[in-house]
This record gives structure tokens, sequence and C-alpha cells, in this order.
């Protein structure tokens, strides 16, 4: 059996693995860094597989970033695709891989691992449903491509997606794009359940005017599949359709990390600390199969987003290459479309704010733009903030024009400012792009007297 020296080793590609392998070459030049990756792709914009489906990206290749020789080139990393890493043995700093194409199984010696293996589409555990013909997950650029195959070759006239959430309200929309009639099944009684309540309703509004069907307290009770069709048993009927969407959220593929008894965290991830290390010396995790922290709260906490990906694995990279940078944790911030309406959120929700602060929220109705301006929409702003400081904790936003205005409370949190100061912001104002008094301002000014 082959056996082989490597100074870094980083285990999974995509956001935080080819993140972390780069950044490991930029800090130590004459590291011999080298990426294992099971999958043919190595680095695409996964955020974009709705835009795809949709008809928006015309091809999955717009999604690639780097191919596998271009990265090599330009990074300096050993990219080794279709190749497994089947165990990690901590204590001799050993990894077994196996290539994928010709079966031949090696030994690899490490002085660094990074664990970057990211995470695989949840499919609840209800009979019937498995992903076949006619079932399909949404993670990976290779689901995107055999949903879009089927798309076009069996010519669906309608879709139920499982799940209400950020997954599945986009692929709602990629869908309905294709001219194929769409039901979301929810069994949260609100579509995007990590969101209030009010923000909610503003999104169901939406999808009910694109001609959506959601269907909200409905569980999936189990599926018979069939050649032409598909038969979804839940607590509110039969529904028949041509085709199902799972999208019910993610969990971290943790499995060779567990094996080998690196410590597990919150919702299964590997725990690491701000540095991104795990409990064994010398080996370090990042991406979407790992943990973080909540800047407000300080508790380890599971937020797999693309940003956060990135980030993680710059430094674990860096950290492995000989730095001692410390990722200082997530807000959450995101942001999303439904159709025409834009969703975004910073910081905690009110509920999540009122298990830690004695919260306040502040809700209210503003423009995007002068209300004269052509293209000016309603934009609804929620505001969290703490009672007696007037601290903020918080923010969501649907509307129009919303993205940069949520970075602003972001950053208002980052610095922990107040809502006197929020409130005193020299914020820009054109009739193009703003009220003369932002949403943000009149928010705060809202807040600041029931504060």
């Amino acid at each position: 059996m082959r056996e082989e020296k490597v100074n870094v080793a980083v285990i999974g590609g995509v956001a935080a693995g080819t993140s972390a392998a780069a950044a490991a070459v930029r800090k130590k030049n004459d590291l011999k860094v080298v990426l294992f990756e099971k999958d043919r792709f190595i680095s695409y914009g996964g955020c974009g597989i709705p835009y795809y489906v949709e008809g928006i990206t015309k091809s999955y290749k717009d999604l690639i970033i780097f191919i596998p020789e271009a990265f090599r080139k330009s990074k300096g990393v050993d990219v080794r695709t279709l190749h497994e890493v089947t165990s990690i043995d901590p204590a001799n700093k050993t990894l077994s891989v196996k290539n994928l194409e010709s079966l031949e199984e090696s030994y690899v010696h490490f002085d660094k691992l990074i664990i970057s293996t990211g995470a695989r589409s949840f499919i609840p555990s209800i009979d019937g449903l498995e992903i076949d013909d006619r079932v399909f997950s949404i993670r990976t650029l290779g689901d995107a491509i055999r949903l879009k195959k089927f798309i076009k070759n069996s010519a669906p006239k309608d879709a139920v997606i499982l799940g209400g959430g950020y997954i599945g309200l986009e692929m709602a929309e990629a869908i309905a794009a294709n001219g194929i009639s769409v039901v979301i099944v929810e069994m949260m009684n609100h579509v995007m359940p990590k969101a209030d309540p009010p923000m909610s309703e503003f999104i169901e509004e939406e999808l009910n005017k694109n001609h959506v069907k959601v269907m909200t307290s409905t569980q999936l009770k189990f599926v018979e599949g069939g050649e032409k069709s598909v038969r979804l048993s839940t607590t509110n009927g039969i529904i028949e359709t041509d085709m199902l969407i799972v999208a019910v959220g993610i969990t971290p593929e943790v499995e060779l990390a567990k094996s080998c008894g690196i410590r597990l965290g919150v919702q299964n991830a590997v725990s690491v600390d701000s540095k991104m290390r795990t409990n064994f010396e010398g080996i370090y995790s990042c991406g979407d199969c790992a943990t973080t922290q909540n800047r407000l709260t300080g508790e380890e906490v599971y937020v797999p987003l693309g940003t956060t990906a990135n980030k993680m694995g710059r430094i674990a990279g860096k950290n492995a290459a000989g730095g001692f940078e410390e990722f200082k944790g997530v807000l959450g911030t995101t942001v999303t479309k439904i159709f025409d309406l834009e969703y975004a959120r910073t910081g905690l929700t009110y509920e999540e704010a009122s298990k830690h602060f004695k919260a306040g929220m502040a809700l209210v109705h503003s423009r995007s733009k002068a209300h004269y301006y052509p293209g000016s929409a309603p934009v609804h702003v929620m505001l969290i903030y703490e009672r007696g400081t007037g601290k903020i904790l918080g923010a969501q936003m649907t509307g129009s024009n919303i993205s940069k205005r949520i970075d602003v409370l972001s950053s208002a949190i980052t610095t922990s400012m107040d809502l006197e100061t929020l409130s005193s912001l020299d914020l820009s104002y054109a009739p193009p792009f703003a009220p003369v008094w932002d949403p943000i301002l009149v928010a705060a000014n809202v807040a600041k007297k029931e504060a």
C-alpha cells in the first residue's frame, strides 16, 4: 500500500476546504498541502443552485469557481478529486484514502489536518421517503444537475416542496419559474420557521400572490413512489404530485470525525474553539461541519452559511500553517429573495432574544425609496433591543432594497451600538435610494420611545 507524507491535509472542498488549503499555502508557501475531495467538483457557488434550476444561470458550469487544474496552478494546492478519506487516526496522524477511480488505497501521514466535510441534506425518517427518480434533495451541484435534467426531460406539471425554510422558499420560486405548479408542505405553523411570525406572514402573502399553495402545520406521514407520480400522505390529506423536493434542512457530515473520537457539539457538528481547533492537537475543522459562537450570547451555535464557511476556512488554513488567528463568531446575517419580496435578518429574533435578555421589539412600515419615486415599495422593519439599555439585539426586514440596510444593522450590533446612537446615524438620502427618513432610522426612533 502506498504511503506519503504531507504537511497539511484538507478533507473536503467547496467553500471552507478550498479557502483553508489556499490560506495555508499563502501563509507558508513551502508547505505540501493536499486537498482530498470525493466529488468531482471542488469549488462552486452552491448558493447559486436555485438560480441555475430557475434558468437565470444558463449552465451549471457558470457556478464553478475553480476546476481542479486551475486551483492547483493558481493556489499551489495538490488537489485530488474522486479521493475519499475513509478513516482518520489522530494518534498516529494518518489518513486512509481511497481513489474512487482506480480503487487504490493509500496511507497519508500529516502534520496538520483540516476537516471540512460540509453537510448533507437531512432526509427525515418517514416511511417510503427515499431519493429516487421523482424525489430529489437539493444540496450539491450534482443534485441540481439531476433535478434540472428531470424537469427538461419529464416536463412535470406540479411539484411538492417539503420544507418552508430558506432552501424550500428559494426552490419554490425556481420551480414555479419553470411553469410548474408548487405546493409547500411545512410542519411548523408558518414558513421561514427561524423568522418571527410577523415576518413570515409577509412571506406567505408573497407566496400566495404568486400562486404557491402553502400548507403549514402539516406533517408528512408516508410516501408512495410510482413511475409517473409520487403519492404523499399528510396530516391534512393526500397529495399526488409529479415530483417531490425534500428541503427540510441540512445535517453536518461528521461520520469521519465522530468515528475517530473528535468531539461533537451543538447539532452534532464538530466542536471547535475560536482558532478552529478540535479536541485533538493539530486537527482543525471548519465550514458546514463545524460549530461556531454567537457573538451576542456567547453560546456554541451551528450556522451553516457560505460566508461563515469561507471565513472559518481561511482562519483554519492560516492556523494550520503556524498562525494564531481567531474567528469572532457570527450574528447569522442572511438575505434571500422569494419572488419579488426580500427577507433579511441579523442577530437574534424576538423569540431568541427573549430567552437571554429583557427584550423589546419595534415593528415599523416604511418605503424603500421616496414615495413618489418610481419603484418605491414597502419595507417592514422589526428591530429587537434590550429594554433599559437600548442595546440592539437583532433585526429582520422584508420588502425591497433591504440587503445593505440589514448590513448596517449587523454593523450596529457588532459595534455594540444602542438605539440612541443608531437613531443619530448620518445615513445617505436621495429619492431614488431612500425616503428622507430611512426605515432604519424610523425603527430606531420608534424603539427609543418604548425602550
